[in-house]
């Protein structure tokens, strides 16, 4: 066998397993965002099936041959054996686990999340408490599965954030909760901005198009993607050609839709930056989580809530709520969007309070996995430590506990990719400003060198460098607070006055 015909035997069961992984990220979209309710159990058969076939090819040994195979050909680009390298991870830790336990847990997390999604509506913890139960009781055994010398926690983790440790995690989340905590604290004892604003009853459809056009200005391809609505915004799709984005619309909050938006298309431009030589590999992905939520953040807060992103935008939400804002000023709304405040939902909080919603998750999460805590626990747990992280109580377990969709989803180790994401985030901006003035280009909506920026020390490398390693390259500093402490500094000193 030549060695053309070497690579592409490896390719073609690398091809393989990017195709399944589409179809199954677009029956998630499916389940998510238009699957009838009486669609459910059915959606969620078939995609355990799927899942069954795709890890069935995934540890065929005839897979691990043509890996070792191409391994060995001389003359490989740094992007194959990138891909070797990727392959060969993902298909060691699928050999760990055995096909049925694999379907069982496509089915339960499925089933999880029909739960979570009933229990919404009827405000009972009871009516998810069984699933979440089942869930937990497979991501153990999963961890077990995983785990070698390392804690359960970090057995999961490793699948949003290879690499990463939680004796490595908790003193870099310790570090930053002793220096936001004082500093959260001193803002909250400052007077709340006016928000009224925000509140007037804004028509959902001029919300969604107001949204749209500002996708469109931020460089999102609507010719390869789209944007739906679901319970909890997120994004999806099959390939850089296809990305689903979702939101959602409060008519009483204005930032609901347009920030859920915003942070999904941050997502959305990674998928699609993706180098087309990689894609339908194993490296046409971020290579963690936390780099992905850089993204998200960095649209979403770094740029969508400056002073320079409502000049611009101002006069274009007048013409799409006329006579709803024209008694603020581009300084008021920034104001109102960065208000700082004890708020029960994480993904309505403010930048500066946001981390410590992370912390209290991160924190269950691991006593969850290490069985520490037993989940028909969780609502209290949870409260307690909302009182004492935020000094605010839920008023109920939808607003508390169950706000999130991530543990119905069974993802364990995700949490914290957010923050680490709000770290990366504030290095990018500190590098983007030596080369571009970001603030004057987003003042005048000229978002295409943004991105092409971003494009050029992010997007297109996929995961072919590690996240730590090409978050060195792109901001010359190592993974820590600084940079994120300095920015927050910088924003909330001079908006509150500090």
């Amino acid at each position: 066998m030549t060695g053309r015909d070497t690579w592409g035997a490896f390719a073609a069961r690398m091809h393989e397993q990017s195709d399944l992984g589409g179809v199954l990220g677009l029956l998630g979209w499916d389940e998510q965002v238009i699957c009838p309710p009486g669609g459910r159990e059915a959606r969620a058969l078939q995609g355990a099936t799927l899942a069954a076939i795709a890890h069935q090819r995934l540890v065929d040994p005839a897979y691990g041959e043509a890996i070792d195979a191409a391994d060995a050909l001389a003359d490989l680009t740094v992007e194959q054996r990138a891909m070797l390298r990727e392959a060969r991870r993902q298909r060691d830790k699928a050999t760990k686990l055995p096909e049925a336990f694999v379907r069982r847990l496509a089915e339960q997390r499925s089933r999880t999340n029909q739960a979570w999604e009933h229990a919404r509506t009827t405000g009972a913890f009871a009516d998810y408490r069984p699933a979440l139960e089942e869930l937990m009781r497979l991501k153990v055994e999963e961890a077990d599965l995983l785990r070698g010398d390392g804690t359960r926690y970090d057995a999961l983790l490793d699948e949003f954030e290879p690499g990463m440790r939680l004796e490595r995690l908790q003193p870099l989340l310790a570090d930053l909760r002793a220096r936001l905590v004082p500093f959260a604290q001193r803002i909250l004892d400052r007077p709340a901005p006016d928000v009224s604003v925000l509140e007037r009853g804004f028509d959902p459809a001029a919300q969604e198009a107001f949204s749209l056009r500002v996708l469109r200005d931020l460089g999102f391809d609507f010719e390869r993607g789209r944007q739906d609505r679901s319970t909890h915004p997120f994004t999806g799709g099959t390939a850089p050609t296809d990305i689903r984005l979702t939101t959602r619309i409060w008519e009483h909050w204005l930032p609901a839709c347009l920030y859920a938006s915003v942070h999904e298309c941050g997502h959305g431009l990674y998928e699609q930056g993706h180098a087309e030589s990689l894609w339908r590999s194993t490296v046409s992905a971020a290579p963690s989580l936390g780099l992905h939520e850089s993204q998200s953040r960095l649209y979403e807060n770094v740029i969508g809530r400056s002073l320079a992103f409502w000049e611009h935008y101002l006069p274009v939400a007048r013409e799409h709520f006329p006579g709803q804002l024209d008694d603020v000023d581009a300084l008021g709304m920034q104001r109102a969007v960065c208000r700082v405040a004890r708020t029960p939902i994480r993904v309505e909080s403010d930048e500066v309070t946001y981390n410590l919603h992370i912390l209290l998750r991160f924190e269950l999460e691991v006593d969850l996995i290490e069985q520490r805590v037993a989940v028909a626990d969780l609502p209290e747990i949870w409260n307690a430590r909302m009182a004492e992280y935020l000094g605010y109580a839920p008023k109920d377990d939808v607003e508390g506990v169950m706000q999130d969709v991530h543990w119905s989803e069974g993802y364990i180790g995700y949490f914290p990719t957010y923050t680490l994401g709000n770290l990366y985030s504030a290095g990018l901006l500190e590098a983007m400003r030596r080369d571009l003035d970001v603030d004057g280009l987003v003042r005048a909506g000229a978002f295409g060198a943004i991105l092409a920026w971003l494009r050029e020390q992010v997007h297109r490398h996929g995961a072919v460098t590690p996240g730590e390693e090409l978050m060195r390259e792109a901001t010359g500093r190592d993974l820590g607070s600084d940079a994120f402490m300095a920015y927050l500094e910088e924003r909330y000193g001079a908006l509150y006055g500090l």
